[in-house]
């Protein structure tokens, strides 16, 4: 899978890094149908706050528009049903399919290296939009294709890349005081079969992989939890986002993950979120062009010295990305409320989905932080 590998002191290395509205009053809908799996009325300014705070079109995202129009010839009378919605059990599948069903087929045609990563990658989407279309429901509005434009947008990408910048000083730092322990350790992780030339590593890594993970994570699984609350939408779909990155990076992509959920529910729309995953990914394939173009013994100094200069520059406008950390706070508090976050966990262990995940994921994880210790 085409996810992160942030290697410290390797700057020449292939890198790939990876929107909110708080209602604390979320009804609860568990076994009701919704329309879209999300409340059916507006998000409107007065209901949360930070909507309120900017002049964002109000949408019929969460309306009644959510299904794809059914048309028939005059006079047929269409029956009614129940209205279907993306659950959290369909983001569960669209993972699990994602995750092998791609990659298998593209090894059964005789692919490997690049091309298999792009349709690894591209596989997500897919089988989201896939499940979106079997239920009836129209993919524009599950993931949230709605295109739009704010000067923040850029604010966010430059927080987004201040993330990575800090996340790979502090392991530079650490592998020095371990003595390129974490060097070592990282290097059980990294991706070989990564592009060799500049302009294929950013067209894979801050284009198809930031469209496809963004269109699953920030499009179809927000979707899907949003009937469990905001606080689902965004804290857990970042969980899960970041779990299926390599050890180093899981701090940095749940901390992206929340910023480009928030976006998306802020402006009701998926492109701020490609925005902050592409600039995400895109800082360590300039970094690295730069180190591999500049042989010379102070190349790291300068490398290290351009990630500083975007932490920099984060902390500068730290005032117009305040509203992210108001959100986080609040919808944390509300993610972790007892027992009513108990009683979710409790129902997606009996999906069947998210049971083979867990397990999955429990391996993977074990995997990665025990077996670079072992010795051979």
């Amino acid at each position: 899978m085409p996810y992160s590998n942030h290697m410290p002191g390797n700057d020449g290395a292939a890198e790939n890094g990876g929107g909110i509205l708080h209602n604390s009053a979320a009804p609860d809908n568990h076994g009701k149908p919704e329309t879209h799996g999300k409340p059916e009325t507006h998000r409107k300014p007065e209901t949360y706050g930070l909507l309120g705070n900017h002049d964002v079109p109000e949408t019929d995202h969460v309306s009644e528009g959510s299904t794809c129009e059914v048309t028939g010839t005059q006079g047929d009378e269409v029956p009614e049903s129940t209205p279907k919605t993306i659950a959290p059990i369909d983001a569960g599948k669209a993972l699990l399919i994602g995750m092998f069903l791609p990659s298998f087929i593209a090894r059964g045609l005789g692919m490997s290296g690049y091309w298999l990563q792009v349709v690894s990658a591209l596989g997500f989407p897919v089988v989201a939009i896939y499940l979106t279309w079997s239920k009836g429901l129209c993919p524009k509005k599950t993931f949230y294709l709605r295109p739009t434009w704010d000067p923040d947008f850029v604010h966010l990408a430059l927080f987004s890349a201040g993330v990575i910048s800090t996340e790979t000083l502090l392991w530079q730092v650490i592998d020095w005081l371990s003595k390129g322990k974490i060097t070592e350790w990282m290097e059980w992780f990294s991706q070989t079969d990564a592009p060799e030339t500049f302009l294929g590593r950013v067209f894979l890594f801050a284009v198809v992989v930031a469209i496809s993970e963004e269109l699953l994570f920030r499009g179809f699984f927000v979707t899907a939890f949003y009937q469990w609350g905001p606080a689902w939408a965004v804290i857990f779909s970042s969980i899960i986002f970041a779990v299926l990155h390599q050890p180093a990076v899981m701090p940095g992509a749940f901390v992206i993950g929340v910023v480009a959920a928030l976006a998306v529910l802020r402006y009701d729309s998926l492109v701020p979120a490609v925005l902050i995953h592409a600039a995400g990914n895109l800082l360590p394939q300039l970094v690295g062009k730069y180190h591999d173009l500049v042989k010379a013994s102070w190349a790291e100094i300068i490398c290290v010295g351009g990630r500083l200069a975007v932490v920099v520059v984060v902390f500068v406008f730290r005032h117009r990305l305040a509203w992210l950390w108001h959100e986080f706070r609040s919808l944390w508090q509300e993610f972790t409320e007892k027992p009513k976050s108990g009683a979710r966990f409790s129902e997606l262990i009996r999906q069947w989905p998210w049971v083979l995940l867990s397990v999955i994921l429990g391996i993977q994880l074990i995997f990665m932080l025990l077996v670079p210790f072992i010795e051979p």
